[in-house]
């Protein structure tokens, strides 16, 4: 059984050569014990509450959640949202009819005629991400930030997502807020593309993840 659960979207699964060995797994690593990493490429906090469900087995000790890349994500304010996980054939038909619904809207000016919003919307955000910190209460709860987007203009919904990571840190006794944003800002060298994260972004989470667990052990 494991210890630690990893819940996220593709930056925890880890793209590449460097799927299922992410930061969970060199956090894991470091402290001597097992995770199941529920990292899943396109994920929100809707899967998330999936993956708690099937994958949260026994209490875990640890918890680790970083969600928002999607989540922050603008796109055509009246698509719907299909979930990834769990998936079944009838999710990625509609998926492959709702990806080309949006682009559609984008071509003939639907976003700007009817706007735009996030894929999960920030109220909505911080209530699913508060399910799993009420229903975690035996576990230790790292919330995570969203790395910085090298396509810039995505940046100020992702600093709000964190913010709200922040904010529900300071509500729950068992809950640490583990800051990455500002550590990626200008660091090239830490990304495969400009969303994925390579090695040394994983070096530098994990880093910034094991000294927040260690300050969390001795309050």
């Amino acid at each position: 059984m494991s210890n630690i659960l990893a819940l996220g979207d593709c930056n925890t699964l880890g793209v590449k050569y460097l799927k299922r060995n992410a930061y969970p797994e060199m956090f894991a690593s470091a402290l001597g014990k097992t995770v199941k990493n529920c990292g899943f490429t396109m994920s929100t906090t809707h899967e998330m509450l999936y993956f708690l469900k099937d994958f949260k087995e026994q209490e875990k000790e640890i918890i680790l959640i970083q969600y928002g890349l999607v989540d922050s994500w603008k796109t055509f304010k009246h698509a719907p949202y299909v979930l990834y996980y769990p998936d079944n054939t009838i999710r990625k038909i509609f998926r492959k009819i709702v990806k080309k619904y949006k682009k559609i809207a984008k071509k003939i000016g639907l976003n700007k005629l009817l706007g735009v919003s996030n894929v999960v919307a920030l109220d909505e955000y911080e209530n699913n991400i508060k399910t799993v910190l009420q229903k975690t209460k035996k576990s230790t709860v790292f919330l995570i930030d969203t790395i910085p987007n090298l396509e810039i203009s995505r940046n100020s919904e992702i600093v709000r997502y964190n913010q709200v990571l922040f904010q529900l840190s300071k509500q729950y006794d068992h809950v640490h807020y583990v800051e990455v944003y500002d550590d990626f800002l200008d660091r090239m060298e830490y990304y495969l593309d400009n969303t994925h994260m390579n090695e040394r972004g994983y070096e530098r989470i994990t880093q910034n993840l094991l000294s927040v667990y260690f300050k969390s052990r001795e309050s």
